[in-house]
């Protein structure tokens, strides 16, 4: 049995998502994130006792800040190929981008191959040791918008054929569309494994009845779009070239979307019990690596307006219930509100007067394609008034976020709307 690791898209010491800005944010562990998930890799590597590890792309983040990130994956490749492992890495649009990358001198393979593959052509490797031949071709320039498949050459006789490639396939959600292809096109290839890059999400995109078309996805996720299990993608060939899969989790780190329906909540004492539930479960069925949490309020509930108008003291006992059960393994990144008031409620309000003359004003501020420079303004003068103790030297409020923005609006909104309306019921 043949054993080979797939990974791709490590994005090695990629900066922060803007994570500065929340106080207390665990930033040295999810900095250093990257750096351990490849340890990880190479553990794993060795441990599994492959025969080989590829790479497809994406195996920096564009330039580096200094050497010590280049060096960093140098050490790691020499630990494989001192253990007899040898590694064949493609450059992504991330790779293409880092003016070091062509220069940093890499260790060679064991049977003296280079590890990166060219890209002013395909590029071949072949170990015949365990019968195995990878065809791959680097990105030459940031933005490939050629089809790169089209000059793959036919699989060599009697080998398992693994085709590296950097692609976005026929288009996703949040990626550019680089190198372009089909799976059939792929299959058209004859190749007994490809080994894809690019696309974060983990998935086998391969035509019913051909060899996987597969993405192992990031080896550590960067942000709350990229939250889940990370990792790589263990192959094992059998005597007859066919092979199995399996997904192996890396990550150091853990991007983790929590979705509370609060529709039978009656008061926020219930909204903070199911959190405190949810997290208890979280903390029982998963490992020690640090989780870095967003909660959503979901559903229907007559505390919709109360939910809005708490909505920073709802965050404020979340933290402080992720520190608690957490004990370093929690940490709450934000809180958004996405539930809504009951039919029945919104039409039982008069929205005549005040409440008209609001509305009003929030859907044009909505509309105003200035509003996070209006909001700068505002709060900016707001804040010099504000003492030390609250304002604080280090508070970074994220005014160039549109959604961070207009989340603040509808929050502003209901608290007054809230208000307005309990004046009307007192009255």
């Amino acid at each position: 049995m043949r054993k080979f690791l797939h990974a791709a898209d490590i994005h090695l010491d990629s900066p922060l998502q803007k994570l500065g800005r929340y106080e207390g944010a665990p930033l040295e562990r999810i900095r250093g994130a990257s750096r351990r998930s490849l340890e990880n890799l190479v553990h794993l590597a060795i441990d599994k006792a492959v025969d080989l590890v590829v790479i497809a792309g994406d195996l920096y983040d564009g330039d580096w800040t200094d050497q010590n990130t280049g060096l960093f994956f140098v050490r790691q490749a020499s630990k494989l190929v001192s253990a007899g492992i040898p590694v064949v890495v493609i450059r992504g649009n991330h790779d293409a981008a880092n003016r070091m990358t062509s220069t940093l001198p890499l260790p060679r393979n064991p049977d003296g191959s280079e590890i990166m593959m060219r890209a002013d052509q395909v590029d071949l490797r072949v170990f015949e040791s365990m019968g195995v031949a990878v065809h791959g071709r680097s990105f030459m320039n940031r933005a490939e918008l050629a089809n790169l498949s089209e000059g793959y050459p036919p699989p060599v006789s009697g080998h398992f054929n693994i085709g590296l490639l950097h692609t976005s396939l026929t288009g996703a959600e949040g990626h550019d569309p680089y190198a372009p292809c089909t799976p059939a096109q792929l299959a058209d290839k004859r190749y007994d494994y490809w080994a894809l890059g690019h696309i974060h999400v983990r998935g086998n995109h391969a035509v019913e009845g051909a060899a996987p078309v597969m993405f192992s996805g990031n080896l550590q996720g960067r942000h709350i779009r990229e939250s889940g299990p990370k990792g790589c993608v263990l192959v094992e060939i059998d005597s007859r070239n066919g092979c199995s899969t399996q997904f192996c989790e890396l990550d150091v780190v853990r991007w983790q979307l929590c979705q509370l329906d609060v529709g039978d909540c009656t008061s926020l004492d219930d909204v903070n019990d199911l959190f405190r539930n949810w997290l208890e479960c979280l903390l029982t069925e998963w490992s020690d690596r640090l989780t870095v949490l967003r909660v959503e309020l979901t559903g229907t509930t007559d505390l919709h307006q109360q939910l809005l108008q708490q909505q920073f003291k709802l965050r404020s006992w979340f933290q402080a219930l992720a520190v608690t059960y957490g004990c370093d393994r929690v940490w709450l990144e934000d809180l958004r509100i996405r539930s809504r008031a009951p039919t029945q409620a919104a039409d039982s309000i008069d929205l005549s007067g005040p409440l008209a003359s609001l509305a009003h004003v929030l859907a044009e501020l909505e509309r105003q394609p200035d509003l996070n420079s209006l909001f700068e303004s505002e709060l900016q003068a707001l804040r010099k008034r504000l003492p030390p103790e609250v304002n604080g030297d280090e508070l970074v409020l994220p005014f160039e976020s549109r959604e961070w923005v207009n989340e603040l609006l509808h929050s502003a909104g209901a608290d007054v709307q809230g208000r307005l309306h309990q004046q009307e019921s007192d009255a």
